[in-house]
């Protein structure tokens, strides 16, 4: 499709929206406003702020699909990592790979946290664009990556896995490297429902909160209203999102069955198995052995919209209004303009998590994720 090059420049702008500059924090002279258009002009900058798609996949189904198939082209954007199994205070473990070379020998040096989405990692090509790019001058940032219990070959040790509202073991995890290295800013950013997970987090801390500012990608922010869209048996919950989300978290239980099963709830196995959404799935396992007493309850109380108001550290949501997974309705608007402490970026364009530019279909977030770590640790 050529339209990409047909309209005119102004309908790619990036959509911001923001308290207004009398509300916002201010440091050194300048708002969080101003520092944003200052250093990151290609996000922030209405003059410069565009994200124009490749014209080879304009659309958020094409770029989404697009990006899936990146995540098993490691070669494509090399990325190595040293491993560590973290052990949480209920004796559960997860996956914590450290980006390589390791760049945090020096006290003091800045330590990036990566959330993924469902079952997602550091292989994923969204964590790896990043990394690759943050790694490199005039950046050189450590990035840690912070898996979800019973993924990425880490096996479960108890029977609870994860659940989109679950914030325990980020917290813990977060607690530990305060901890460890406290003189070490520590900046957030999470993805799609690690974006949930890290923004509920962030809202729970309020003031207490150790991380220095975060970022939110694609953020489904209402669980129960995305969840229930996800579950209309329409072609695409059928054969594309929903049921690939869906086979991820069987894929979870399988992997892991007989520790879960082995747990004090009674469990059926062949029901869950055999869970048709995200929906059902909860309702037969998350619920359970989370203590819920329905995949509503888990949904409305996991949802991070609840917990904007509460945000005390700078941070930005980054959502594509064309997003397959992530629908424009559950974005708040509203909400994100009441809190000084938020900026939000809206594109037309970009797919869930993909945001490929130019004829060479490169990725466009890395970039600005980027320098917005850099703006916010040169504004701290």
């Amino acid at each position: 499709m050529l339209y990409t090059a047909l309209l005119p420049k102004w309908w790619f702008k990036v959509q911001l929206t923001h308290a207004p500059p009398e509300k916002q924090p201010r440091r050194s002279g300048r708002t969080l406003g101003e520092q944003l258009k200052t250093m990151c002009p290609t996000l922030a900058d209405p003059a410069k702020a565009h994200y124009i798609p490749s014209w080879v996949m304009p659309g958020g189904d094409m770029q989404t699909i697009y990006l899936y198939t990146q995540h098993f082209k490691p070669a494509g954007c090399p990325v190595s990592y040293e491993r560590d199994i973290f052990e949480f205070s209920d004796g559960g473990k997860a996956a914590i790979d450290w980006a390589q070379p390791r760049r945090d020998a020096v006290p003091g040096s800045p330590l990036i946290i990566l959330v993924p989405g469902i079952a997602g990692g550091s292989h994923d090509y969204y964590a790896r664009s990043f990394i690759h790019r943050v790694s490199q001058q005039p950046y050189g940032y450590q990035v840690v990556v912070l898996h979800s219990r019973g993924c990425n070959g880490v096996d479960l040790h108890t029977p609870k896995a994860f659940h989109a509202g679950m914030t325990e073991d980020l917290r813990e995890f977060v607690k530990h490297l305060a901890e460890s290295r406290p003189k070490s800013p520590l900046i957030g950013i999470g993805f799609s429902l690690g974006a949930n997970i890290l923004t509920k987090y962030v809202g729970e801390e309020g003031a207490s909160c150790r991380l220095v500012a975060a970022a939110s990608v694609c953020n489904p922010f209402d669980i129960d209203t995305t969840v229930r869209a996800m579950c209309l048996p329409t072609i695409k919950n059928r054969f594309l999102y929903a049921a690939a989300l869906t086979r991820s978290l069987i894929s979870v239980f399988t992997s892991n069955q007989k520790v879960i099963l082995a747990g004090e709830v009674a469990l059926d196995a062949k029901r869950i198995v055999s869970a048709r959404n995200i929906n059902e799935f909860n309702e037969e396992y998350t619920i359970k052995v989370f203590g819920y007493q329905s995949a509503k309850e888990l949904n409305v109380g996991g949802s991070c919209i609840h917990y904007l108001k509460d945000i005390q550290v700078p941070m930005l949501f980054i959502n594509a209004l064309d997003d397959p997974m992530c629908y424009r309705r559950t974005i708040p608007f509203d909400d994100i303009a009441k809190n000084p402490n938020l900026v939000l970026a809206c594109t037309r364009y970009g797919g869930h998590l993909a945001y490929f530019e130019g004829t060479s279909v490169t990725p466009w977030l890395p970039g600005q994720l980027a320098s917005f770590v850099q703006a916010m640790l040169k504004w701290r």
